[in-house]
């Protein structure tokens, strides 16, 4: 019950976005995609949430993504894109209700506003989504998303977050409920697995990264052991420096000029 993708190729035009990239998240964990813009980590989400066309294998829970129907996909996992425009005048807690009513949990009226309260938004249900700062709004699509596969565990299989940028738009205080958030997903027996640019919060709250550079993986691993100099001055193509306070042991990254 994981899921895993192998030899996951993606081409845009003349362009090869991924080339061959492998990666396996399990339940019970945050895996991080992490990587320079243009390395591949939201086309990689794409291929794994099978939201774009690819040649490769993803199975999920057992199954090949290919082989599911929109409604069984929807069941088992979420997908929260860097962004989402509605055209309609939706209220939030109408725009909550649209994953509600995608994942198997329709008849239980309750789940919207306790996804909401998740996120520290109930008081926000009434209001219209247009309406909200950039960083509320994507609270609410991470409300939808969470309502969709409300219990991390359904009839022994494990549910999906899919999460591009959860934290992209937010002030600190609310990077860490989301990534709280996250964990506590993962540590019910749902998985998760989520593009991050921020690689500090990566080393604080996932469990597995994955470093991404040119359309292909470079490193897969805890993050002690991925978050380095040579792989993260290689990824990005300037020097890194990676550190780690006495107390927890947790690393930290900083460019190398910040540290001089």
């Amino acid at each position: 019950m994981s899921l895993i993708a192998e030899d996951i190729r993606v081409r845009f035009g003349r362009r090869d976005a991924l080339g061959g990239v492998s990666l396996t998240a399990r339940p019970g964990e945050v895996t991080a995609i992490v990587g320079p813009n243009g390395s591949g980590k939201s086309t990689l989400l794409g291929a794994l949430a099978g939201t774009l066309p690819f040649s490769g294998r993803v199975r999920l829970n057992g199954r090949a993504i290919g082989a599911m129907k929109p409604w069984e996909l929807a069941a088992e996992r979420a997908v929260l894109p860097q962004s989402c425009q509605l055209a309609f005048p939706f209220t939030v807690i109408e725009v909550v209700r649209i994953g509600l009513q995608a994942g198997t949990a329709g008849d239980r009226a309750e789940v919207p506003m306790q996804a909401l309260a998740r996120v520290g938004l109930a008081h926000c249900a009434d209001r219209p989504f247009q309406d909200l700062s950039g960083g509320e709004a994507q609270r609410v699509m991470l409300a939808r998303v969470l309502a969709q596969v409300w219990n991390p565990v359904q009839d022994g299989r494990p549910r999906w977050l899919l999460l591009d940028e959860p934290v992209s738009s937010l002030d600190i205080a609310h990077q860490l409920q989301v990534m709280e958030i996250a964990r506590d997903f993962a540590r019910a027996g749902g998985g998760v697995v989520t593009v991050m640019h921020d690689l500090n919060l990566t080393a604080l709250f996932c469990d597995r990264v994955a470093v991404l550079a040119g359309g292909r993986r470079l490193a897969l691993g805890r993050p002690g052991d991925v978050l380095c100099d040579e792989i993260l001055s290689r990824a990005y193509g300037c020097t890194m420096r990676v550190s780690a306070p006495p107390l927890g042991g947790v690393p930290y990254v900083l460019p190398h000029s910040a540290c001089l």
